[in-house]
């Protein structure tokens, strides 16, 4: 008889490894974390930007953007709505529906970025200004193509 629990766990983890699978063929990523400034007023947006360092892997000329996963957590009862940009936050955009985002409509793009985390504050909620928001961004990247 097999061992079931086992069975849903290895089940799980072949789940998770083909998911991974195409971000990981192939690409290579960065990834940036850190705190927004305080947001001190309602409706005024608060731009984080993120770009790979000196430490992270270069995008070659011609690297192109193939996903980018991008987080943002806060302590308190405020709400924020948040928007990831490249390059600026006039767009192109695309909203965080709660903490997090994996998305690829930064498709075919230049992986330097910048991108930006746009925060602004909605509502306090009696959470006491100014509120500093932690995120991360990670943006994964093809090699080069010839053309």
């Amino acid at each position: 008889m097999p061992d079931i629990p086992f069975a849903r766990l290895l089940c799980a983890a072949l789940a998770c490894w083909a998911i991974s699978l195409p971000a990981c063929a192939g690409d290579r990523a960065w990834t940036m974390s850190r705190a927004s400034a305080g947001l001190h007023a309602l409706r005024a947006d608060v731009l984080v930007s993120y770009a790979p360092t000196a430490a992270d892997p270069q995008p070659e000329p011609g690297a192109r953007v193939t996903r980018v996963h991008a987080a943002r957590r806060y302590a308190g009862n405020a709400r924020v709505a948040t928007r990831l940009c490249w390059r600026s936050s006039d767009g192109p955009c695309v909203e965080l529906r709660g903490t997090q985002i994996d998305t690829h409509a930064f498709d075919g793009l230049s992986p330097e970025g910048p991108f930006l985390l746009v925060h602004r504050a909605l509502d306090w909620v009696n959470t006491p200004a100014p509120l500093f928001i932690p995120g991360s961004v990670t943006v994964w990247f093809s090699a080069s193509q010839a053309r």
